[in-house]
């Protein structure tokens, strides 16, 4: 059902607030919310909360009934989104309405309103070459489709077309020739005689067609079959000796037994023709009877690259001899994601720059969302600057009043028959001045000046919220952490605000790990 009722958040809400709440534990509570299963990563926006919150609802796509595998879609409050459109977590798009005059979507932080206006960003900015993205300020852009066997997010960069090419082992294919998903042949190797690649039946897998002692042309004695079996192909009936008629066929006479030598046969086991077994032998590691596919010999196949899983480096073939796999093309390294013989670039977090705000590069061809500043600061180089004022740049004469970054200044004191405040906030005057409050000022936390000199106190926070720690100073904030700021690529991590972020799911086959990690295997 559509909810039409919208809600923004305001300093003097009390009422609301207390409404909020109580409607967030009635929630909690329930049965459908401990059954929520956030899976895949938010399409529109690096900031997606999992918990709490006040927005505004709209309804996402129908979403087709299941069992207990059914994605179920996310609310704005649940994702504390309180304007514009957001991913529900579930491939649907969710419209949390817009901001009251005077506010902006994106002011607040991604999704949220606020009094700072919000520059939208770019594909470009992005380095999106693909997919619907988030803005920054509560729209999504769409950056583009990808052709095939390409997909967005498939290769090692979101946002940007690739394929991932499988191995011979992710395709369970031991021998033969088959695409690796990306429009290249990948060389699986050959089979050890008497094996077939898909002689048994299964394409790609080594095996055998077993056959009959009839299909053989045997009529007695013990033979060994195309698949190293043992066939007893019964006995020949009284005058009769079992290869006197031809190999393993009954008839009048004597049969003369083969050696293994007279039968060019090195090793493993071969039929004599009269109707017995020989044993010819074994060979000696790393070759194997029938290894290099003739049958009866001893030999090695070399191991391709494909086979052994390397797309670069050197590794053993399996013969004795070594492999040179290739290099792999800039800005991945052999070995990056910590996968020996594998190319990958292990991509950099916001800490690991040093940076505190705005987009970085990530090293690895894509770019990371370090956040916003927090009161007063800006994001200057990826930093969160604050530039104090002096009293001559805040016009001030007299008194205390605030420097922009959290102090404050002391600006002198007036002529005795002067009175700060007098001739206007923090100036000398003749007129009686009247302190403002707190209230008055708008102020609910921290040091503020009340216009006449002197500092008012305002109050403190309740953590996790701190004084300015939003897009407001002396007010209570949060600035609510985001997924490359936390380093995480997948799974749920907290925000550091009370909430919960979902940093999405692994492809390509890989697996988010206890730290939140995209990494090879089951």
């Amino acid at each position: 059902m559509k909810h039409n009722s919208r809600r923004v958040r305001s300093p003097g809400g009390i009422a609301v607030k207390a409404f909020i709440l109580a409607l967030f534990i009635t929630l909690a509570a329930s049965p459908l919310l401990h059954a929520c299963t956030f899976t895949g990563k938010y399409d529109f926006s690096e900031f997606h909360e999992a918990a709490g919150g006040a927005s505004a609802e709209a309804e996402s796509p129908p979403r087709p009934s299941g069992g207990p595998e059914a994605c179920q879609p996310a609310t704005c409050s649940l994702l504390q989104a309180t304007c514009g459109r957001v991913g529900d977590g579930c491939g649907g798009i969710l419209d949390c309405g817009a901001c009251p005059s005077g506010m902006f979507c994106g002011g607040g932080g991604p999704n949220m309103c606020g009094v700072v206006p919000c520059v939208p960003r770019t594909c470009a900015d992005l380095k999106a070459t693909c997919g619907d993205v988030s803005d920054g300020c509560g729209n999504t852009i769409n950056c583009g489709t990808c052709t095939l066997p390409e997909t967005c997010g498939g290769g090692p960069v979101r946002d940007q077309c690739g394929c991932t090419p499988k191995t011979c082992a992710e395709l369970g294919a031991t021998c033969g020739e088959i695409n690796d998903g990306c429009g290249r042949t990948l060389q699986c190797g050959a089979c050890p005689s008497p094996l077939q690649c898909g002689g048994g039946g299964v394409a790609n897998q080594c095996g055998c067609s077993r056959k009959s002692c009839a299909e053989l042309g045997a009529s007695c004695g013990e033979i060994v079959d195309s698949c190293g079996v043992h066939l007893d192909c019964g006995a020949c009936e009284q005058g009769k000796t079992c290869g006197a008629g031809g190999p393993n066929q009954c008839g009048t006479g004597t049969c003369t037994p083969k050696t293994c030598a007279e039968l060019g046969v090195s090793c493993g086991e071969a039929t004599d023709g009269c109707g017995a077994i020989l044993k010819c032998g074994s060979c000696t590691a790393p070759e194997s009877c029938g290894g290099a596919g003739v049958a009866g010999k001893c030999g090695c196949t070399p191991k391709t690259c494909a086979a052994a899983g390397a797309s670069c480096g050197t590794v053993a073939d399996g013969c004795g001899g070594t492999l040179n796999c290739g290099a792999c093309a800039a800005p991945t390294t052999c070995g990056g994601m910590g996968e020996v013989n594998t190319c990958g670039c292990k991509p950099k977090t916001c800490s690991e720059l040093g940076a505190q705000c705005g987009l970085g590069d990530d090293g690895c061809g894509g770019v990371l969302d370090c956040g916003t500043c927090s009161g007063d600061s800006a994001c200057t180089q990826n930093r969160c600057v604050c530039t104090a004022k002096t009293c001559a740049e805040l016009n001030a004469t007299c008194g205390e009043i605030q420097d922009g970054c959290g102090k404050m200044l002391d600006c002198g004191k007036c002529a005795p028959e002067q009175t700060c405040g007098g001739g206007g906030p923090n100036k000398c005057g003749v007129a009686p001045c009247t302190p403002k409050t707190c209230a008055e000022l708008g102020a609910k936390c921290g040091s503020v000046a009340d216009g006449c000199g002197k500092t008012l106190l305002c109050g403190t926070c309740t953590a996790p919220k701190t004084c300015g720690g939003g897009p407001l100073p002396n007010q209570c904030g949060c600035t609510p952490k985001l997924c490359d700021q936390l380093g995480a690529q997948c799974g749920n991590v907290s925000n550091g605000c009370g909430g919960m972020l979902s940093c999405g799911s692994c492809k390509n086959g890989r697996r988010c790990n206890d730290k939140n990690i995209c990494v090879k295997g089951s």
